[in-house]
């Protein structure tokens, strides 16, 4: 007679689902979660229609994910998933490292479910300063911390005068995303990928006019 595992036993007892089942439910509650904040924004997105739709209940959802806010965040995060490398491209001149981070990041953010999220975002931050707050966090953006190790490295090297990676990148950011997000929030749909090759790079260009070292 073939015997039960201990710890699935305990697993069992205590009601806690095993490793392959919360994974399924977790993906569940995304999947569920994406569909309600995208189709009903995020005031209007209920947690217990989400928590229906994943099979599972509002107090999973809590225990999991803490707070709306931060599910909303989690979709934003599962949503960027794989869209940026594991780290800078290595042995490029700075400009080219600089496009190839800025590149990535504005794909991934003219993606429609993401200009839909940074709508959502921008509309609701007054009434929800969480989830505001949330979206301003590096964490949240994967390509952020990506600009900030090239630029740090950059100004470590001596190739760029700059005493704050950070601020720098936030600057890059916004030449980079801000100008293409608004316009593709307001229903614009013609940056291909030959015009988004030409902004990231003259936007790099900006900057790094900005922030070479001038000699003599």
């Amino acid at each position: 007679m073939n015997k039960v595992p201990k710890a699935m036993i305990n697993s069992r007892r205590s009601g806690r689902p095993d490793a392959h089942e919360a994974a399924r439910i977790g993906e569940a509650i995304l999947a569920a979660a994406e569909a309600a904040f995208l189709t009903q924004g995020f005031s209007k997105a209920s947690v217990q229609a989400i928590a229906t739709a994943a099979g599972t209940s509002k107090q999973t959802v809590f225990a999991r994910f803490g707070s709306k806010e931060r599910l909303f965040i989690a979709v934003s995060d599962d949503l960027l998933k794989g869209r940026f490398s594991p780290a800078p491209a290595s042995g490029l001149p700075l400009r080219d490292r600089l496009i190839d981070v800025a590149a990535q990041a504005l794909d991934a953010m003219l993606d429609p479910r993401m200009v839909m999220m940074s709508s959502i975002i921008t509309g609701e931050a007054k009434r929800f300063p969480e989830l505001a707050q949330l979206a301003n966090e590096d964490a949240t953006f994967a390509g952020r911390d990506l600009m900030r190790k090239v630029i740090a490295d950059a100004a470590q090297a001596g190739e760029l005068c700059c005493n704050d990676p950070r601020r720098a990148m936030l600057m890059l950011q916004d030449m980079v995303l801000g100008s293409p997000l608004r316009a593709a929030v307001s229903g614009q749909d013609d940056m291909d990928a030959a015009w988004r090759q030409a902004w990231v790079s003259e936007a790099v260009d900006l900057f790094l006019n900005g922030l070479r070292p001038r000699s003599g």
